[in-house]
C-alpha cells in the first residue's frame, strides 16, 4: 500500500490550524455579538482560555505520540476502539456538514457581487457544488497542492485582519463601548450568551494533529503548530472584535450584513470595500480547503485501524485518500441540495451547532484521555501546567456542551447512533479478511 508523503512543514501545519479556525466567522461574528454588547469581548477571552488550554493538551499529546487521526486517536488509545470510533464519527460528521454550510456561505457573500446568485437557486447550487469539487480535485491531485493553497489563503485572509487590528485603534471612539452591557444582564449571563456564539470560531484548533502521517517531524511540528496557531487565532479574534465595537455603535453593528467591511471602510475609505470583500471570499475558500483536507484524513485514519470500511484506507500513488475525499464530497453535495427548501434551511443551520457539540465531545474525551496517556502510556511526569490545562479545557467543554440545550443534545445522540451499523460492518469486514 502506498505510504503518505511527508509534505506538511511547520508553516503549512500552522496554516491548516489558522485556516480551519478563521473562516467566515470573524467577518460576521461582531454583528452577531452586537446584541450582547462590548461585554462580549469577555466572552471571547473566556472561550480563548478554554481553546488555548485544549491546544496545549493536544500539543503535549502530539509531542509524545504524533499518530495520524487526531484527537479521536488519543481517545481510542486511552479508552478502546468503541469510544475512539464514535468520537471520530461525530468529528467526521461535523467536518463534512460544516463544509456544506461554508460553501453556501461563500455563494451567499459572492451574491453581493453577482446578484443572479441571490435570485437563482439553480445558479447558487451550481456554484456551491463547483466550489466543493474544485477543492476536492485540488486535494485529490496531491495534498501538497492543498497545503500550498492553505498557506496562500491564510496569508491573504490575515493581511486585512492585521491591517484593521493595527490601524483601527487610531479611529476608535471610546463612547461606542457605552453601554458596555446594553441588556443589563448579569455579567455571567452576558458572557454565557457571547461564549455560546464564539465557541464555533475555535473549532479546528486540533487540525494539525489529523494528517500527522503527512507532516514532517510530526512530534515537534504538530505540537508547535497547534499551540502557535491557536494563540495567534485567539489574539486576532479578540483584537478585531474590540476594534470593530470601538468603530461602530452596537445598535448599528447589529444591523450590519458585513461588519468587517463597514469597519474597514470607516478606516480606509469606500475604495477598500471590494478588496475586503475579495479577502472574505478567500478566507471562506481557505477554510473550506482546510476542512476538505480533514474530511479525507479522518476516515482514512479510522480505516487504517480497522474501524471504518476498508475502501477508505486506499491511497493514490501520490499518497492521497482519494476515495474518502470523493465519497465525503458526494455526501456534501446531497446535503447542499437541502437548501432548495426553506424549511430545511433552519435544520441545515442547526447542523453547525450540532457539529460544534459533537466536536466538543471529541475535545473533552481527548482532554480526559491525556491524563491516562501521558502518565501511564508515555510515562511522562505530569507538570502542574498540564493538569491545569486539562482541567480548564475539560471545564470549558462541559460548560459549552450542556449550555447548548437538551434538544440539541438529543439530536447529537441520534447522530452518534447512526454510526453503530458502520462500526459493526467495519468490524465484521476486518474479521472476514482476517485482520
Amino acid at each position: 500500500m502506498t505510504k503518505p508523503l511527508r509534505i506538511f512543514g511547520f508553516w503549512t501545519a500552522t496554516s491548516l490550524v489558522l485556516g480551519n479556525m478563521i473562516g467566515s466567522g470573524i467577518f460576521y461574528l461582531p454583528a452577531s455579538l452586537a446584541h450582547v454588547g462590548p461585554i462580549s469581548i469577555l466572552g471571547w477571552m473566556i472561550t480563548a482560555v478554554g481553546a488555548v488550554s485544549l491546544a496545549y493538551v493536544f500539543s503535549k499529546l502530539s509531542l509524545h505520540n504524533p499518530s495520524a487521526g487526531g484527537p479521536f486517536s488519543f481517545t481510542r488509545q486511552a479508552y478502546g476502539d468503541e469510544m475512539g470510533f464514535f468520537m471520530a464519527w461525530g468529528y467526521w460528521i461535523m467536518a463534512w456538514s460544516s463544509n456544506a454550510a461554508v460553501s453556501l456561505a461563500f455563494v451567499s457573500y459572492l451574491s453581493h457581487f453577482v446578484p443572479v446568485l441571490a435570485e437563482s437557486k439553480i445558479a447558487s447550487f451550481g456554484v456551491a457544488t463547483a466550489l466543493i469539487w474544485l477543492t476536492t480535485f485540488l486535494n485529490c491531485r496531491n495534498l501538497k497542492y492543498g497545503g500550498f493553497v492553505q498557506v496562500l489563503t491564510v496569508i491573504i485572509k490575515i493581511s486585512p485582519l492585521v491591517a484593521v487590528a493595527l490601524v483601527g485603534w487610531y479611529f476608535i471612539d471610546i463612547n461606542n463601548y457605552v453601554p458596555f452591557n446594553p441588556n443589563h444582564e448579569t455579567p455571567l449571563e452576558a458572557v454565557n450568551a457571547a461564549a455560546a456564539i464564539t465557541m464555533w470560531a475555535f473549532i479546528g484548533l486540533e487540525s494539525a494533529t489529523v494528517p500527522a502521517e503527512s507532516v514532517e517531524n510530526p512530534g515537534k511540528t504538530i505540537s508547535r503548530a497547534t499551540l502557535f496557531g491557536t494563540l495567534l487565532g485567539a489574539m486576532i479574534y479578540i483584537i478585531i472584535t474590540a476594534v470593530v465595537f470601538g468603530l461602530i455603535p452596537s445598535d448599528k453593528l447589529a444591523q450590519s450584513n458585513a461588519p468587517f467591511v463597514d469597519a474597514a471602510t470607516l478606516i480606509f475609505g469606500s475604495w477598500v470595500a471590494p478588496i475586503v470583500g475579495f479577502c472574505v471570499l478567500i478566507s471562506i475558500f481557505g477554510g473550506l480547503n482546510g476542512w476538505i483536507i480533514m474530511q479525507g484524513q479522518i476516515p482514512y485514519a479510522l480505516a487504517k485501524e480497522g474501524l471504518f470500511p476498508k475502501a477508505f484506507k486506499k491511497l493514490s500513488d501520490n499518497g492521497t485518500p482519494v476515495f474518502g475525499l470523493v465519497f465525503t464530497s458526494i455526501l456534501m453535495t446531497i446535503l447542499m441540495s437541502m437548501n432548495y427548501s426553506k424549511s430545511l434551511v433552519t435544520q441545515f443551520n442547526n447542523m453547525i451547532l450540532i457539529g460544534t457539540i459533537m466536536t466538543l465531545g471529541t475535545y473533552l474525551s481527548s482532554a480526559l484521555a491525556s491524563i491516562k496517556l501521558l502518565r501511564h502510556s508515555f510515562t511522562v511526569k505530569l507538570k502542574p501546567q498540564v493538569i491545569l490545562a486539562v482541567l480548564l479545557g475539560s471545564a470549558y467543554c462541559i460548560w459549552a456542551i450542556f449550555g447548548s440545550g437538551l434538544e440539541n443534545l438529543m439530536v447529537c445522540f441520534v447522530a452518534y447512533a447512526c454510526g453503530i451499523p458502520v462500526y459493526i460492518f467495519s468490524k465484521w469486514q476486518n474479521r472476514r479478511i482476517g485482520r
